[in-house]
């Protein structure tokens, strides 16, 4: 029989050998929640529109409003992470996540359901760079873009998913009860999120501030000390037009551009949802292929993506399963996005890896919301018409890749 002391000890070593997986896991279920909520609105957009009596100027508005809320939350998550730690924030941050899905499911007006993407983006912005963190926190520091590419596999397996899922619900459900039924997901995060734990070593010094205001300022220092780091500008750009064109496509465009080739709407949901599946593969694929030197897949996948939306926005005879396959290749390409998170912690440093990481995802989210608007428009002209700003974006990023280090280090 096992002495008293000795149970417990044995009990101790399990949990803590259990606990970074199981704080992991809870910060990538999270990512899969907020993912598929964000990238679901592809697919219920068109039901919320009708219910609503909205145009497609509104629902770019509306998705402009959620990534500008969250880009904005995101200069704030990053350095709220490295110092009050994920235990703290991400409880928080998935209930206000479930409140904001509460308001959105009973909208009545474009007035509400804007006012619902405040807690939502503030909500979702600590999802992504929460898993980040937790791995980068409770594994060994040269895992972590690899960690990074596997959180952004899985968010994209996620959102495939839900498109899929969420196309086939509404055939039997409204949208009101879908997106309920994210909320009461979300409800049910929260409550395990209470059973995460800190890190060893997590000492005094980390928690909730004890003088905002001094943590706020050190926080504008250190956002614009990470910002001006040599090659940090022109990382933050490429980043911001690669992930941006796809989060545009993903969130809000690929099923009216699927639909424009003449293809019925449920067909045309399921083809537009294999650009997240083509990004789930991508972000590990480029990880792996990265090396030392990312800049020259990062290039490649920019080049590609390119390729693909000249092929798509060129118009002609192409079916579902065609335009499908270049969806997910154009997904797959976008994987490289991915690689500006490890060149921005290169480049700042491990100490300043939260406030780098969430300059990336904020630039990400504030070109995905320009590139969600602007598009509608130009809708007069067609929708092939209407998105040819997003090649011609991607033409920019080119030149700048002359500026981004080949062997990004700390200077």
């Amino acid at each position: 029989m096992l002495h008293p002391v000795g149970s417990m000890l044995m009990q101790t070593r399990v949990l803590t050998a259990c606990q970074p997986w199981f704080n992991w896991a809870l910060s990538v279920f999270f990512v899969i929640l907020v993912f598929g909520f964000q990238t679901g609105y592809a697919i219920t957009n068109g039901d919320i529109a009708s219910s609503l009596s909205l145009d497609m100027a509104d629902i770019g508005l509306v998705g402009f409003a959620y990534t500008w809320c969250f880009a904005v939350s995101q200069l704030l998550s990053g350095a709220l992470l490295d110092r009050v730690g994920a235990r703290r924030l991400l409880p928080l941050a998935c209930a206000l996540l479930a409140f904001g899905a509460t308001l959105v499911a009973s909208a009545t007006n474009l007035t509400t359901l804007l006012l619902a993407q405040l807690p939502l983006g503030l909500g979702a912005s600590f999802a992504f760079i929460g898993a980040g963190f937790v791995g980068g926190v409770w594994f060994a520091p040269e895992r972590y873009g690899v960690m990074f590419a596997w959180v952004q596999f899985v968010a994209s397996i996620a959102a495939f998913l839900s498109q899929i899922t969420l196309t086939q619900s509404l055939v039997a459900w409204s949208w009101h009860a879908v997106i309920y039924s994210l909320a009461a997901a979300a409800v049910g995060l929260t409550l395990l999120m209470l059973l995460m734990r800190d890190p060893p070593g997590w000492n005094s010094n980390h928690g909730w501030p004890h003088e905002p205001r001094v943590f706020l300022r050190q926080m504008v220092i250190d956002l614009i000390h990470v910002a001006r780091v040599p090659g940090m500008p022109s990382n933050l750009f490429i980043g911001a037009v690669s992930f941006g064109s796809m989060l545009a496509l993903g969130v809000v465009w690929a099923p009216r551009l699927v639909e424009a080739y003449g293809i019925a709407q449920q067909p045309a949901r399921i083809a537009a949802a294999c650009c997240w599946l083509g990004m789930a593969f991508g972000a590990p694929l480029f990880a792996r292929c990265a090396g030392s030197n990312p800049k020259k897949p990062l290039l490649i996948g920019v080049l590609l993506q390119l390729a693909i939306l000249v092929v798509l926005l060129e118009g002609g005879a192409i079916t579902a399963v065609p335009l499908a396959l270049l969806l997910f290749t154009f997904g797959l390409a976008a994987g490289a996005s991915m690689l500006c998170f490890s060149i921005a912690c290169m480049l700042a440093g491990p100490d300043k890896a939260g406030v780098a990481s969430a300059l990336v995802n904020g630039s990400q989210f504030v070109m995905g919301g320009l590139m969600m608007m602007l598009p509608a428009r130009w809708m007069g002209s067609g929708v092939l018409v209407a998105l040819t700003g997003l090649p011609l974006l991607l033409l920019a990023a080119l030149p700048v890749f002359i500026w981004l280090p080949a062997r990004p280090q700390r200077s």
